[in-house]
This record gives structure tokens, sequence and C-alpha cells, in this order.
């Protein structure tokens, strides 16, 4: 397989001039695997040329300096993030209703490479956000079974797993036939 070969580096006017040419987004519930294929797929295209950019980080690094927690565990599968995780939703949803593209905005200000692989977008903002700021973006939904989940470490959480950080994009890009 010949290797991919950087796009030219002629930044797009959308949001300060970023240089990202194609984002590729991956959504999927808690424990699917997003963080998984978005690492694999930075291996196969090599961090010369793209980069992963989590919409959570910017999201846990504000609410962890809003309500004076440890942002570097917030970023683990840990209990403490479980701890703090549906309180994080509801904060999150507030500055989403507020500016649907606030944490996304941040995430793309801060990339640098030509490939952006998003690796966990939640909700149909985050994609539009996203189509509305990168020339190309592809999207990607990753599934696994309820079981396969649970051997992953994953519970149902009410207010958590029914929420639209979790649904919103159930549908998205669907056929129903």
């Amino acid at each position: 397989m010949a290797a991919l070969q950087p796009p030219p580096r002629v930044p797009h006017t959308h949001i300060d001039r970023n240089p990202v040419q194609l984002a590729i987004i991956f959504a999927g519930k808690r424990k699917s695997g997003k963080d998984y294929c978005s690492d694999r797929l930075l291996a196969l295209i090599g961090d010369e040329v793209a980069e992963i950019g989590r919409l959570s980080g910017p999201l846990k690094k504000a609410y962890a300096e809003e309500h004076d927690l440890d942002y570097a565990e917030l970023l683990t599968a840990s209990a403490y993030k479980e701890q703090h995780r549906a309180r994080m939703i509801t904060w999150g949803e507030e500055r989403r209703n507020a500016d649907a593209g606030f944490f996304a905005r941040k995430v793309l200000a801060a990339a640098s490479r030509p490939i952006l692989i998003i690796s966990d977008a939640r909700r149909p903002g985050d994609i539009a956000f996203f189509k509305d700021n990168v020339p190309k973006v592809v999207t990607v939904r990753v599934e696994a079974s309820q079981e396969t989940r649970k051997a992953r470490g994953w519970v149902f959480s009410t207010g958590v797993d029914d929420a639209e950080s979790e649904c919103g994009l159930d549908a998205y890009g669907k056929r129903i036939v």
C-alpha cells in the first residue's frame, strides 16, 4: 500500500486558517471501540499527517477547572470519571445549548495536521460543525454488541446511557428500510 501524502498546506479560512483538510469522525456508544479504531487508523495513516482530536478533552478540561477536579483523572477510564460523568454531561449540554460548536471549535483550533480524526462524536451538532468548517468529512459508526461492551466494563447507567450524549447519533446516517 502506498503511503498517504499530505495534501498541500493551503489552509481554509473557516476557522482561523486551520490546516485541516479532512476530518474522519468516529461515533458510537460507550465501550464500543471508538478510541481503539481511532488509534488504529492513526497508526495506519501516520502521525506526520494525522492526529486525533477528542471532543471530550476540552469538555473535561473546562469542567475540571470550573469544579476544581483532577483533569488527568477525568481523562482515564476510572471510577473517578464515572462518579462525575452524569453531572459533566449535564454541564456539557448547557454549554452546547448556548453554543453548539463550543467544544468542537476548541479541537479544530488546536489541530495542526491535514487529517483530523475525531474519536468521540456524540451529537449531530458535532458532525455539522466539522462539515461546516472542514473541506472533507467522513463519518464512521462503531458498533459493538451489549455483550462485548459489558466485557469491556460497560454497565448501563440511567441518565448517562439514555442521554443525548449516548443516543444523539443513533439514527445518524442509517438508512431505514
